[in-house]
């Protein structure tokens, strides 16, 4: 069954405006509303119906919102992703066919984590209750892609440290790990959206290519010479992060996210890869890095 009426939650975003950019683009001519809240200054496209709701998200209101809906999208900020079970409820209320939940990054991560960082639990947990609701008709696709690219780089998630030109190589910066522009996952989710079937209660992992701290500290200081280069064992260095944390210092956090694929990470050929199930374009390497660039240019 194809999907026409789709609503996304979070159109204003570093994602959402990406994924609105494909919804609107798509060949589906897809019926597009954004949902957002009445203290938002976010306008959008003419081609856009813009619905909103009170900013606590009330349940009454969301499923009045969500009735002739057929694909909810939440690209909801990581500040809000404890609303999503506001959503999911609204969803079956309104008997909305699938659900798309603010999973993208890393799909899948250790006890240890989860326990340290409540935004990744939120995440599992969430994933969870909609398995749990699946009796209910309510459909989910969960779109994972690692890291994303651009981010990763421009904030120093990728432990190269643009503002003190200091690069931290693990284990010598040379495990690849797999890497996802945000265009790409945005794409990847509007490909899901057409392709209803291949997505349906799943998770779907895409990519753009796979790179290593290496390959990006070369390609960078082409640019930018001069970086100061710290070479660490992913053991250690991994464990001062953990008890830094532990200490109080939620700095960290970010550092053993990274910690958990530094030492490489693939997705082709697992049985939830998602690129020749979607037809999923990608950049290379270079395209990325040319689309960093301007990036990182205009916000100087």
């Amino acid at each position: 069954m194809a999907f026409r009426r789709i609503c996304l939650i979070g159109g204003s975003g570093n994602l959402g405006t990406l994924i609105l950019k494909h919804l609107l683009a798509s060949s589906q001519n897809f019926q597009v509303t954004v949902l957002t809240r009445h203290s938002s200054p976010a306008k959008f496209p003419d081609a856009v119906t813009v619905t909103r709701v009170a900013d606590d998200y009330p349940i009454a209101e969301l499923t009045d919102a969500f009735k002739d809906v057929d694909v909810v999208i939440s690209a909801i900020s990581m500040m809000g992703m404890h609303q999503q079970y506001s959503f999911i409820d609204a969803c079956i209320a309104a008997k909305v066919k699938r659900y798309f939940p603010t999973e993208f990054g890393l799909d899948d991560l250790p006890d240890w984590l989860l326990q340290l960082r409540e935004m990744f639990k939120i995440k599992h947990d969430v994933r969870d209750y909609l398995i749990s609701k699946q009796d209910t008709g309510l459909e989910w696709t969960s779109v994972c892609c690692n890291a994303f690219f651009e981010m990763g780089l421009i904030s120093g998630f990728f432990q190269l440290h643009f503002d003190q030109k200091k690069a931290v190589l693990i284990d010598g910066g040379e495990p690849r790990f797999v890497a996802t522009t945000m265009d790409t996952v945005a794409l990847a989710v509007v490909k899901a959206i057409e392709k209803p079937d291949v997505s349906k209660n799943r998770i779907l992992l895409v990519q753009d290519f796979r790179t290593n701290q290496k390959e990006m500290l070369d390609a960078v200081q082409q640019k930018m010479p001069g970086w100061q280069v710290e070479n660490v064992q992913h053991g250690p260095w991994l464990e001062q992060g953990k008890q830094e944390v532990r200490s109080g210092d939620n700095s960290a956090l970010p550092k053993l996210t990274f910690g958990t694929f530094a030492q490489g990470n693939q997705y082709e050929g697992r049985p939830e890869f998602g690129n020749p199930l979607l037809d999923l374009p990608t950049k290379s390497f270079s395209e990325a890095m040319d689309n960093f660039w301007n990036e990182y240019e205009s916000r100087a």
